[in-house]
């Protein structure tokens, strides 16, 4: 499968990174993306590598690791994989491995971050998006933690 450039576009607006930016915006990521296939049991990132580039799932399902703890997450198709690294530049923080045949759009750092420096409006909703999912990975988080005065 090989996407047109509308398609890509289409698609981007409806991914969870990308859904609250204007399809203007879109046609240049979607200019820059390339897509990527893996299979099931192959490594799309790998924990302790630079955070290079991120990939966004067109199709299929891959897991997160955390070597010493285990699967973390899911991602499915229009979730993004490897957005934290990108921005922050630092070492990949897990493993992320296709469950499945996986179908990717990969968007290197360095486009990513020209592309965010010339479109102040992508920029912003990268921001908006970035900033739900440490919303939510707070909320897990206590989820998962005791509260004080709590039995464990």
């Amino acid at each position: 499968m090989s996407l047109s450039t509308i398609e890509r576009i289409l698609f981007l607006k409806s991914a969870e990174l990308f859904n609250q930016i204007a399809s203007e915006d879109l046609a240049a990521v979607a200019l820059v993306a390339q897509e990527a296939h893996f299979s099931a049991g192959e490594t799309l990132i790998q924990q302790g590598d630079p955070g290079d580039c991120l990939y966004i799932i067109v199709d299929g399902e891959a897991s997160i690791n955390i070597r010493g703890v285990g699967p973390v997450a899911t991602r499915q198709a229009k979730s993004s994989i490897g957005e934290m690294g990108i921005v922050s530049r630092n070492p990949r923080t897990a493993d992320c491995v296709a469950l499945t045949e996986v179908t990717a759009l990969k968007i290197d750092q360095d486009d990513f971050w020209e592309l965010l420096a010339e479109k102040p409006p992508l920029a912003l909703g990268v921001i908006k998006a970035l900033s739900q999912r440490l919303d939510e990975a707070v909320a897990n988080l206590q989820k998962l933690s005791p509260r004080p005065g709590s039995e464990a």
